[in-house]
């Protein structure tokens, strides 16, 4: 399946994890793109990969602290593919030792987790989106997550972000569907990526995969192809969206197992 041929593709944060596994998906469904990432030699090196069979990728440099930084990211895929039709904003951080709950969370951590989160995915998007308005097509797919649609007892600053990246996602939709651009947003829960792999031991794996609807849990991959879908004319008439992806975990009573078995007895 080949949906993104003749597209070009922009992906911030596209040199390892669920960006990665973005990228991996739009080259081997057609599509050329521009890896933006901190680590320019790990988005170099994925370069060398996936262009063993043409020139498909481009790795840039992107520093999300800086918001010039972004907009020479859109500048410089514009000079060497000629456009950009997707946009996929992937890059966010979050420190749980730091961002805890509200009384204890570290507020001098708040304006580095919305610059990073938000504040950047906006600046990257109003250089993209007028190329995209001109051509009368594009689609932007924000990478929120699952903290921004309910609490939890820590990661506080980490789900306000997510939820203005949600709500940025209505706005973009809204004031640039006329002008053929669709904008969506996916919200994952714990992905296994090689980072989660090395922060989360086994027994805690467990727990979450415990309340999942679906009996794993979820991986890059997962992501990213709901990420593609979005991006695709498959998903023509789909805008403003934050698409869940959890493994079902967010559909159901948490207490279904414990409420169950004891009726059960």
């Amino acid at each position: 399946m080949e949906r993104m041929n003749n597209r070009v593709a922009l992906v911030t944060g596209g040199a390892s994890g669920i960006g990665r596994a973005t990228v991996e998906r739009l080259v081997r469904e057609g599509a050329k793109v521009a890896v933006a990432d901190y680590n320019l030699e790990a988005a170099e090196k994925l370069a060398v990969a996936l262009n063993a069979d043409g020139e498909k990728v481009l790795p840039l440099y992107y520093d999300a602290a800086d918001l010039d930084s972004g907009q020479a990211a859109v500048v410089r895929t514009l000079a060497h593919f000629g456009t950009i039709d997707v946009l996929v904003n992937n890059v966010g951080i979050g420190d749980m030792k730091r961002d805890v709950d509200v009384v204890c969370l570290d507020l001098d951590y708040f304006d580095e987790v919305m610059h990073t989160n938000l504040k950047s995915m906006l600046a990257i998007s109003r250089t993209a989106l007028p190329v995209m308005a001109e051509k009368k097509q594009g689609a932007i797919v924000n990478v929120s997550s699952i903290g921004s649609l309910m609490g939890d007892f820590r990661g506080t600053l980490y789900g306000l972000s997510k939820a203005g990246v949600n709500n940025l996602t209505r706005y973009i939709a809204c004031q640039y569907g006329r002008s053929g651009i669709r904008c969506n947003a996916v919200a994952p829960w714990l992905v296994l990526t090689p980072s989660s792999l090395e922060c989360i031991p086994e027994n805690l794996r467990q727990v979450f995969q415990k309340y999942n609807a679906v009996p794993y849990l979820g991986n890059a991959e997962d992501v990213a192809a709901t990420i593609v879908f979005l991006a695709s004319d498959d998903a023509r008439y789909i805008s403003g969206q934050t698409l869940v992806v959890d493994g079902g975990m967010s559909c159901h009573n948490p207490t279904i197992d414990e409420v169950s078995a004891g009726l059960s007895e």
